[in-house]
């Protein structure tokens, strides 16, 4: 009995030092004793304040610049009270200067696909900022970065794996060899409007027209865009793109006209996990309601505009000659029912100077219309942004029509 008792007290002492060891402690420097203390930490952290940034040379940690307030990082682990910031050149931070969280946040990281421009910003001091403009980073010393985007006011850079921005008052350009890919010649932009599930007797027999695509047709185009490495653009990439801003691969924007029978098509840009936009009939479904993920962008197709036989010419779309007064608040419900959308669809592709003035007045800022007499038919750097041409989708579209259409993209 004495000998089994002996065993089991064996085992508990061995189970206390593995378990010692497996919890490496970490430690925070204690400033009343001038001494370490062992403390239990997190890698993740946030700064409260404005806190100070170190380098290490020669084993010796100077003043570098600082970091800006609410800045998450990642830290390696130390054994002393200076903490090195992962994946850094050589950035420190005093762990008494931050608190921990329990994750980091996930930035956006899709500018990796963007194409970087063969021309450098170059700083004296580099100040780094987050896209509302919130100081990230100030580190003393000159520094020289390929531009990702060339913003109005700022450029757009990658610094410890985030993109952040220089603004251009802080930073000189210099050209310089940073890429052999050049910039797409054009991005093709579809215009899908209504989808059924094959499988489903009864929303087949519903989907008959030549504009609603069954799901697996969808498919087929999704897997083409997939196994081509064709980019799948956000709307906001592609403004950025016409004006300049960006360069990018070969690329694609998918857009959905109306709203209704669109559930197909959600689910399948869902689990291909790619951005797609519907451009919604505010005036027959609520954008508060309307079924989407995070992969579904709502833009505006007008409130109560797709009414046909209003104005002379065409199929008669009201935005040609509506009254001002009365055009103004349905786009400016529209927007309001979208949060403020800046992007618009053309109701049966019709347009004329009219529509596009009281466009710009309501606040939107690009507009697209259907096939044009452009033998490409693709969007361009430069291009009207209020007339930006579509391919549109039919159930008869081929994959050699979308083959042949993606190239023509140089």
């Amino acid at each position: 009995m004495i000998k089994k008792k002996n065993i089991y007290i064996t085992l508990i002492v061995l189970l206390f030092i593995i378990l010692g060891l497996s919890l490496k402690p970490t430690y925070s420097y204690n400033n009343n004793n001038n001494s370490l203390v062992e403390k239990q930490i997190s890698n993740k952290v946030i700064t409260t304040k404005e806190i100070v940034l170190y380098s290490l040379e020669n084993e010796k940690y100077n003043v570098l610049g600082k970091i800006g307030e609410k800045v998450e990082l990642e830290l390696e682990d130390s054994t002393n009270e200076y903490y090195k910031i992962k994946e850094s050149d050589n950035y420190y931070i005093l762990y008494q200067d931050v608190k921990s969280i329990d994750k980091i946040s996930e930035y956006d990281n899709r500018y990796k696909n963007y194409i970087v421009f063969n021309k450098n910003v170059n700083t004296k001091k580099t100040n780094l900022y987050d896209e509302d403009n919130n100081l990230v980073y100030s580190i003393n010393k000159e520094m020289s970065f390929p531009i990702i985007i060339m913003d109005t006011d700022r450029y757009g850079v990658e610094f410890n794996n985030r993109l952040l921005y220089i603004k251009k008052e802080e930073g000189t350009i210099t050209d310089n060899h940073n890429t052999d890919l050049h910039n797409s010649s054009g991005v093709g932009v579809l215009n899908y409007h209504a989808f059924y599930h094959k499988s489903d007797k009864e929303e087949a027999s519903n989907c008959t027209t030549s504009i609603c695509a069954s799901d697996e047709q969808f498919r087929t185009h999704l897997d083409y865009f997939k196994n081509n490495d064709i980019f799948v653009l956000k709307m906001k990439e592609l403004e950025m793109y016409v004006d300049g801003k960006i360069n990018l691969p070969k690329s694609v924007l998918i857009t959905i006209d109306d709203g209704g029978k669109e559930e197909a098509g959600i689910e399948l840009l869902t689990e291909y996990k790619m951005y797609g936009t519907i451009f919604l009939i505010t005036g027959w479904y609520d954008a508060k309601t309307y079924p989407k993920t995070e992969y579904i962008e709502l833009h505006s197709h007008g409130d109560r505009l797709h009414n046909g036989g209003d104005c002379p010419g065409g199929q008669g779309g009201t935005i040609k000659c509506l009254d001002k007064e009365a055009l103004q608040k349905d786009l400016k419900k529209s927007r309001e029912d979208l949060n403020g959308s800046t992007y618009f669809a053309y109701p049966f592709y019709e347009y004329n100077d009219y529509a596009i003035e009281n466009l710009k007045e309501a606040g939107f800022t690009m507009a697209f219309i259907g096939e044009s007499t452009r033998s490409d038919n693709l969007v361009h750097p430069g291009d009207n942004k209020y007339l930006l041409r579509r391919f549109v989708i039919v159930t008869y579209t081929t994959m050699n029509d979308l083959n042949k259409y993606f190239n023509q993209i140089r």
